[in-house]
C-alpha cells in the first residue's frame, strides 16, 4: 500500500519548524555546543572535558527525559497541525486516524525501574499523557507504541498500513522523539565509549529531536479532494542477528536485505539520494560498507545525506528526520532522481528501509 504524505512537523536544534529545520541542514547550518552540565575525563590528562552536543536551546531546558520527550513531541505535532493540509480539521478527520509514537528502546537502567517495568513506564508517563495532551479525537484502541529506536519510523509506518488495511483507518499520525541529553544516558553512552570526544574521535555527538509525519491512503486523499508531492511507496524491515548490542561484529546483512527489498521495485542501478543514520561510530560506518559489499552494482553511485552532521543523532527521531528531509528535496526538485531512500539501524539489531517518490512521477 503506497502511502501519501500528506504533512510534516519537527523540532530540532537548527529549527523549530519542519521548514526551518530542513532549510537549515539544507544550508549546512550546524549549533554543537558544549554540555557544560556533563564532563568526561581525558584519559592522557586526566583532566575533565565538557562533551559537545546539539541541545535544542531555550526550548528543552529543564526538562528530563520523558518530561523532554513530551515537550519535544508536542512541539512537532503543533508544527504539523499549522500546515494547510491539516490546520482546522474537524473531529471526524480525526476519528480515522491512528496514533503511532516511536521512542528509543525501552532501558531499565536508564529510567531507574525494575527489571522489565521501563516499557511500561513508557507508556503510563510518556503515551499515555502525549495522546490526551494533543486533543485529537483518536479513539484509544487506535494508539500505539513502536520502541524500536533509530528504526522505529520504518517499523510504525508498516504498523500504520496493516491498520489501514484492516481496521478502516484512513491516516497515521506518526510521532518520533528522542534526545541523548539525559545525564543517566550520557553516562551510559561514555561508559560504554560511544560518545566522541577530544580523545575519542570516533563517537557519536548526542542530539535530540521531536518529528510528526501524518499519512494517508491514496483513496482517501483522493476522496478529499487533497493533493500530496510525495508518496511513501515501498517499506521494508527486519532485523540484525550481530548488531551492536550482541557484542559481534555487524556486518550489514539485516540492512542489506531491507535495502534489497525496496530496491527491487527501482531502476538498477539506483543512484538518487540516501538518507542515513551513520553517526560517527565505527560499527556503524562498518555496517553501511558491508550494506555496499552485499548490494554490488545494485547500489549505484547514490548520493549519501548525514542529517547527524547538523542536529547530532538524534535516535529515534532519525528515520521520521530522513523522511522529512528527502521529501524536502524531492519536492523542491534538489534529488538527483525522482525517488530517494531512508535506511535505518538500532544498535539493538532493528534495520528498516522506506523509499520516497515525487507524486507526479
Amino acid at each position: 500500500m503506497s502511502l501519501v504524505l500528506m504533512a510534516t512537523g519537527a523540532v530540532t536544534s537548527v529549527g523549530h519548524s519542519v521548514e526551518a529545520a530542513c532549510a537549515a541542514i539544507r544550508a549546512g547550518i550546524s549549533r554543537p555546543r558544549k554540555l557544560r552540565e556533563f564532563r568526561v575525563v581525558e584519559e592522557e590528562s586526566q583532566e575533565d572535558i565538557p562533551v559537545s552536543g546539539h541541545p535544542i536551546r531555550g526550548y528543552t531546558e529543564g526538562f528530563q527525559l520523558i518530561g523532554r520527550w513530551l515537550r519535544l513531541a508536542r512541539g512537532a505535532v503543533e508544527d504539523l497541525l499549522s500546515h494547510p493540509n491539516v490546520s482546522g480539521r474537524p473531529a471526524a478527520f480525526w476519528e480515522k486516524t491512528g496514533l503511532v509514537v516511536v521512542t528509543p528502546p525501552a532501558d531499565d537502567e536508564v529510567f531507574l525501574s525494575a527489571p522489565g517495568g521501563s516499557l511500561e513506564q513508557i507508556r503510563e508517563s510518556y503515551l499515555q499523557p502525549l495522546h490526551r495532551s494533543l486533543g485529537l479525537a483518536i479513539a484509544e484502541p487506535n494508539v500505539e507504541l513502536i520502541s524500536s529506536g533509530h528504526a522505529g519510523t520504518a517499523a510504525g509506518l508498516q504498523h500504520g498500513q496493516q491498520w489501514m488495511a484492516s481496521r478502516g483507518l484512513e491516516r497515521v499520525l506518526l510521532v518520533a522523539v528522542d534526545s541523548y541529553l539525559d545525564e543517566l544516558l550520557l553516562q551510559q553512552l561514555a561508559s560504554h565509549r560511544r560518545l566522541k570526544t577530544e580523545d575519542h574521535p570516533v563517537g557519536l555527538m548526542p542530539g535530540e529531536a521531536g518529528v510528526c509525519l501524518l499519512v494517508e491512503t491514496d483513496a482517501s486523499a483522493r476522496r478529499r479532494g487533497e493533493e500530496s508531492a510525495i508518496r511513501i511507496d515501498t517499506i521494508a524491515t527486519g532485523r540484525e542477528p550481530d548488531h551492536f548490542g550482541s557484542g559481534r561484529q555487524n556486518m550489514g546483512r539485516g540492512l542489506a536485505a531491507c535495502i534489497q527489498d525496496v530496491l527491487s521495485g527501482l531502476p538498477s542501478p539506483f543512484e538518487g539520494d540516501v538518507y542515513a543514520d551513520l553517526n560517527g561510530e565505527q560499527w556503524r560506518s562498518h555496517e553501511w560498507g558491508c550494506v555496499r559489499v552485499h548490494l554490488g552494482t545494485r547500489l549505484g553511485a547514490a548520493r549519501l545525506h548525514l542529517p547527524v552532521t547538523y542536529v547530532g543523532d538524534v535516535g529515534a527521531a532519525s528515520g521520521a528526520l530522513g523522511v522529512c528531509l528527502a521529501a524536502h528535496d524531492l519536492s523542491r526538485g534538489h534529488g538527483r532522481q525522482a525517488c530517494s531512500l531512508v535506511v535505518s539501524s538500532s544498535e539493538h539489531g532493528a534495520v528498516g528501509c522506506m523509499s520516497l517518490r515525487r507524486s507526479n512521477t
